[in-house]
């Protein structure tokens, strides 16, 4: 049987994929993310963490979420439930959430909620941008 080694990704290329998000979002006034999104989506991935050689995956079956799950965890997790939590928190949840990823198994509270974990599935040594 061949087993594959799970490497998680680190915090900090978590962060810079969720700023590669937030960079295409403003290049593309939000339409190119969305449609990126769609695609990345259906792989286990955002845009920001497929440029960065990540995958999300479920911590149980260790498969790439669908595109279902993906949506529920960005769109549900990360966006409403963060945003509502947030807001009412004046910010805290947020730092609190991207805090969480500092831990040993690296999962924020949104990847707890979605039963997820971010892996790094490839190394981008060449420094070219994957798509």
């Amino acid at each position: 049987m061949n087993t594959k080694t799970i490497e998680l990704a680190t915090p900090q290329s978590r962060i810079a994929a969720f700023l590669t998000d937030v960079a295409i979002s403003i290049l593309t006034l939000g339409i190119g993310w969305i449609i990126w999104s769609a695609y990345a989506w259906a792989k286990g991935t955002t845009p920001g963490h497929q440029v960065l050689g990540h995958k999300i995956i479920n911590v149980d079956t260790n498969l790439p979420l669908s595109w279902g799950q993906m949506a529920m965890r960005e769109l549900l997790f990360k966006g409403a439930v963060a945003g509502i939590l947030s807001s009412i928190t004046y910010g805290i949840f947020s730092f609190a959430d991207a805090g969480l990823m500092f831990r040993e198994d690296r999962r924020a509270i949104h990847d707890w909620m979605s039963s997820s974990i971010v892996i790094q599935e490839s190394k981008n040594s060449t420094g070219k941008i994957r798509f």
